[in-house]
């Protein structure tokens, strides 16, 4: 039972509090928050307004399904903590009136830890018992069928309660699947109707809808950010609008749910954007996977709705093989990975990642070029043999990458990947027309020319003759690269081993190959390798899930520069059999 005068939101930040060692780091960031605006003037925490949504909750939510179907849903308490900032957290707006501060709410659970109900009772709440009228509310998921995860149990939540059920119409489709569920209430003489609609990728459109409260599901799982954009712009008339999101982890790096759980994070971290909450169970940086008590620090229902048996089951499967693996850690560690097929680990590529890779102009350069299609994303890839602060050597990789403006938004979209901020950051040429512009490339490559000690160009045979004529014209060195195992086989065993060994770069500890243009990044984590029958590994465009050229631009200048570096391999072959699949 709710007590009223109880802040619930206080009794989780103390259990956090007392035993740090118990919660994740990204976790005891959301507490740190809270703490941080309860000393703030312009806002504060309104404890009725936030147990009146608990009470509700734990009041006329029943559970569906499972071993405890038919019985009161009663709130873990760090699901009290979510809701009760939601709600709790309020300010005045432009007219004076009390609303609340936080619009977008992100949670992000390993499997079987309540995400469904925590997504669905903001839409029950909203729909009977917050007082609003007229109010529309919309599920959106990555298809159709995902969304029925959703609706169906806020659905049977609503028929199975006799409080809920009267004034309620429950529109269905085929196989009983949700379409609408609506309420119809009389309230001063005047009829009104709160409607809950399911979406599809069919109606992703703006018009006509002003949504109150969005429930965005398993976002991991969507590539397009259309529907997404879509209803939260189409709330500009509501004066609280909430979005609910809740996801699990995934395994597509370009994801909507990656985009969205790095700028969660960034919120709860920096604290730079009140209308935005996070709350991310995830292990903290270099965990052990096969350690138990991580298990029970991300698995916040660990003895509620998750239990030990089940996650050591799957344990055991993830043993097998990476596929598996890739399950494990996404599904019950949260964990974003890459693709199960793809090469290389994430978090392994991202200490490749600095702000400053310093100035190269001077210095010795290889260039690596990969023209691949004309209509699509070019790259030039600048590999300087370079030295930490130490002393050690290091392999400075500096990117241009082209791109037609033509259809830039769409591919955006498709990709999640913002080309157009980028070029705004000097890392992307986005070219005029429908097709990469060959003499932008040439006047990148020249100013590589006129400003470094540019010894040679290494170049994919693909790429257009009349480009090499003109680099040889300059009196340059111009190799062909084909892209097959005899050839980029020894570039990419020797790029693992510069990942794999550590540097001190300003004053921080990262790979002994780096680069400030984080689409290396991207696509080197997008990469699947192909083996010939001498297991001779080169990286494969056809295979690979999304785009990898600046990582074969990289690769391609590679073959030259892993002759003008003196790395030690010693030890390294064990480490490279147990991170490398």
């Amino acid at each position: 039972m709710i007590d009223f005068e109880t802040n619930y939101a206080d009794i989780f930040a103390k259990e956090v509090e007392r035993k740090p060692k118990l919660f994740p780091d990204s976790v005891k960031l959301a507490v740190k928050r809270y703490r941080k605006w309860q000393k703030r003037k312009d806002i504060w925490f309104d404890v009725e307004k936030a147990n009146a949504m608990l009470y509700f909750t734990e009041t006329f939510l029943k559970h569906a399904k499972g071993r405890w179907a038919g019985q009161p849903l009663i709130l873990e308490s760090w699901q009290k903590f979510f809701f009760a900032n939601i709600y709790g957290w309020q300010k005045y707006n432009e007219n004076g009136k009390a609303v609340r501060v936080i619009r977008t709410a992100y949670l992000q659970v390993p499997k079987k830890n309540g995400k469904t109900i925590m997504g669905g009772s903001p839409v029950i709440y909203g729909m009977y018992g917050e007082g609003v009228k007229g109010a529309d509310f919309y599920i959106s998921a990555n298809t159709f069928e995902q969304c029925q995860n959703a609706a169906i149990p806020i659905a049977l939540t609503i028929e199975n309660s006799p409080d809920l059920r009267p004034g309620t119409r429950i529109y269905k489709g085929k196989e009983d699947t949700i379409r609408s569920i609506k309420y119809t209430f009389v309230e001063d003489g005047i009829k009104y109707a709160n409607t809950l609609k399911v979406l599809t990728k069919d109606n992703a459109g703006n018009e006509g809808k002003n949504p109150y409260v969005n429930y965005f599901d398993e976002v991991h799982a969507q590539m397009d950010r259309e529907q997404f954009d879509n209803l939260r712009s189409a709330q500009i008339a509501q004066d609280e609008p909430l979005n609910i999101i809740t996801s699990t982890a995934g395994k597509q790096s370009g994801s909507l749910g990656a985009q969205i759980y790095a700028y969660a994070k960034e919120v709860v971290k920096d604290d730079n954007d009140d209308s935005w909450f996070g709350m991310i169970y995830e292990p903290n940086k270099k965990f052990d996977w096969e350690d138990r008590k991580v298990w029970l620090m991300v698995n916040p229902n660990m003895g509620v709705s998750v239990n030990m048996e089940f996650l050591e089951n799957a344990f055991k499967e993830a043993q097998q093989n990476s596929f598996n693996k890739a399950e494990f850690m996404s599904k019950h560690l949260d964990v974003f990975v890459n693709y199960a097929e793809t090469y290389f680990d994430k978090e392994e590529l991202e200490r490749m990642l600095v702000e400053d890779i310093g100035e190269i102009a001077g210095e010795t350069a290889v260039v690596g070029v990969d023209l691949s299609r004309r209509t699509d994303l070019t790259c030039v890839s600048i590999n300087v043999p370079s030295f930490d602060d130490h002393g050690e050597p290091l392999l400075k990789v500096k990117q241009m990458y082209f791109i037609p403006e033509f259809g830039i938004e769409e591919k955006e979209l498709q990709r999640n990947v913002p080309y157009r901020e980028l070029a705004k950051a000097g890392y992307v040429t986005l070219c005029p027309g429908k097709t990469v512009d060959e003499d932008m490339v040439d006047e990148y490559v020249q100013w590589v020319f006129e400003h470094c000690n540019l010894v040679q160009i290494n170049y994919d045979p693909a790429l257009a003759e009349k480009l090499v004529e003109r680099w040889e014209m300059l009196g340059l060195q111009c190799v062909e690269v084909p892209q097959y195992p005899t050839h980029m086989n020894e570039p990419f065993d020797d790029f693992e081993i510069l990942l794999l060994q550590e540097r001190t770069v300003n004053g921080e500890i990262r790979a002994a190959i780096v680069t400030d243009n984080p689409l290396l990044i991207f696509c080197a984590q997008n990469a699947k390798i192909i083996t010939n029958i001498n297991n001779l590994k080169a990286p494969s465009k056809r295979k690979s899930p999304e785009h990898i050229d600046g990582f074969v631009a990289c690769l391609i200048g590679h073959k030259e520069t892993l002759n003008m570096m003196d790395i030690s391999t010693d030890g390294l072959d064990e480490m490279i059999s147990k991170i490398y699949r």
